[in-house]
């Protein structure tokens, strides 16, 4: 895979999990696209790693830890 391609279908990715969490909305497709292009912009140049659920590990385990305590 390309790295155009690649970047793409991270970008598809995440579009799609905001429209999951915003509850499948119609029409919106091209905001949910721009938002994306701009989280993978920041998470790449950040190098910030992402769950599938769109939450970072180490916010995720920080979180853990706090509820363990």
């Amino acid at each position: 895979m390309q790295q155009d391609d690649k970047t793409q279908h991270e970008i598809r990715k995440i579009a799609y999990a905001l429209w999951l969490k915003e509850g499948q909305p119609e029409g919106r497709d091209r905001e949910h696209w721009e938002a994306a292009k701009e989280i993978w912009a920041f998470r790449s140049h950040n190098h910030v790693l992402e769950d599938d659920d769109g939450s970072s590990g180490t916010a995720k385990k920080r979180k853990q830890e706090s509820d363990a305590a």
